[in-house]
């Protein structure tokens, strides 16, 4: 029987366990902390009452040895793994394993922010501190959030129904596809009573505790301020290629370049081009962690990644999926971007695609019936269809469109026809 090491109990852990336990294979689950790791991507709905801290549990370890007969080690956080004898190193000892899967996650990076150590700052790095700001929820009347898209307006949505809320979306260029969709949101927020500002938050400025934040030699008065720090991929020691952003480069199969090691969830990189990208999303971990225990118990899976993420912000509906246009060329691909603005009330539509081939890269939709579509984005990026097989693709009918065809099909048309000139 072939025995498997799991490092790592969150959401690609645990399926990474439970795909594996299921072919066959003797398995070992370790998680550092005290319990299993909780779904992080529902922590905001803790500060609107939407979920309960029982409903983060990913699984339950007595389930998953009951149901599974999966070992599960809590509290023995894997240090490091060594392949080629077969041996890991764990708080507890050592563990032996036919082959690893590592599902370690990811670790909160702070930038350098003034203030940030004030009375009424809330840094949101684990569920404690979505704790402590619901605690405080009563106790302000404006918060300043500073953070990366989309969280931070995901939050700033929640945060608007307790308080005047102001988002600092940092500063640089933005594609005209999404100063197009901010523009939209920014509209809809104000009306929530919420701003969107374009430019970074600077410092945090008080006496004692928050009084107000500066941005672009600007002051803006709030009584609290939240910043939520960016992630990157978490990795024990272990022999295989690391990707551009730390994490360990894996294939379809999520095997890394040492063969008795795969890696799934926020510690793993898929190749792209020349570079390697990481996918934080739930979605994202379930389906690698899935096909990582199913290929190290034995099989032949493949994991197909859109990267795809479809949402309501202040009314505004946004499906986003694959690579933009500046994303594409970072990873060396012949990117062109085709943006269609909608018509009669369908969404906004962006394609990027290879110059050459035709071949999709990546889609954003934004407006009405956007979220209608977020099954059919995901499927046309991960199965990396072309303009032409998109063009001409029936589409069953929406009643959310006045047209026969769908805006993505509509717009591959008008693509294919600029790129044919």
């Amino acid at each position: 029987m072939t025995r498997i090491l799991v490092a790592g109990g969150g959401v690609a852990g645990v399926a990474a366990a439970v795909s594996a336990s299921k072919r066959g294979a003797d398995v070992v689950l370790a998680e550092g902390s005290g319990g299993l790791a909780p779904n992080k991507s529902l922590f905001p709905l803790l500060l609107s009452g939407g979920v309960t801290q029982a409903e983060l549990r990913v699984a339950d370890p007595e389930d998953l040895r009951a149901r599974f007969g999966i070992e599960v080690r809590l509290g023995d956080q894997v240090s490091s793994i060594h392949a080629s004898s077969g041996l890991a190193r764990i708080r507890g000892g050592r563990v032996g394993f036919d082959r690893a899967i590592i599902a370690t996650g990811s670790r909160s990076v702070l930038d350098d922010v003034r203030g940030a150590t004030k009375r009424g700052v809330f840094t949101l790095r684990s569920l404690e501190d979505y704790l402590a700001l619901r605690s405080a929820l009563g106790t302000v009347s404006s918060i300043a959030i500073s953070g990366p898209l989309p969280q931070s307006l995901v939050l700033a949505q929640t945060l608007s129904r307790a308080a005047r809320v102001s988002v600092f979306v940092g500063g640089g260029t933005l594609q005209r596809f999404t100063q197009r969709f901010l523009g939209a949101v920014s509209e809809s927020a104000s009306s929530a009573g919420a701003t969107v500002l374009f430019q970074p938050m600077d410092a945090i400025v008080g006496v004692d505790r928050v009084e107000a934040v500066m941005s672009a030699g600007e002051v803006h008065a709030c009584d609290g301020a939240v910043i939520l720090p960016r992630s990157l991929p978490f990795l024990p020691p272990v022999d295989c290629v690391k990707g551009d952003h730390g994490g360990a480069v894996v294939d379809e199969s999520m095997r890394t370049t040492n063969l008795r090691v795969f890696a799934a969830g926020d510690c793993a990189e898929i190749m792209c081009g020349s570079a390697s990208l990481p996918t934080r999303l739930h979605s994202s971990s379930l389906a690698m962690g899935e096909v990582a225990g199913v290929n190290a118990a034995g099989g032949a899976a493949r994991v197909s990644i859109s990267r795809c993420l479809a949402l309501e912000l202040f009314g505004v509906e946004v499906c986003v999926a694959g690579l933009d246009a500046d994303g594409a060329r970072r990873a060396g691909l012949d990117a062109v971007e085709f943006d269609a603005s909608g018509e009669d009330g369908e969404p906004d539509t962006s394609l990027v695609y290879d110059r050459v081939t035709l071949r999709l890269y990546g889609v954003q939709l934004a407006g009405r019936g956007a979220l209608a579509l977020s099954d059919y984005v995901s499927l046309v990026v991960a199965s990396g269809a072309s303009l032409g097989d998109l063009a001409y693709q029936e589409s069953p009918y929406l009643p959310s469109f006045n047209r026969g065809r769908s805006p993505i099909s509509l717009t591959a048309g008008r693509a294919l026809a600029r790129a044919r000139g």
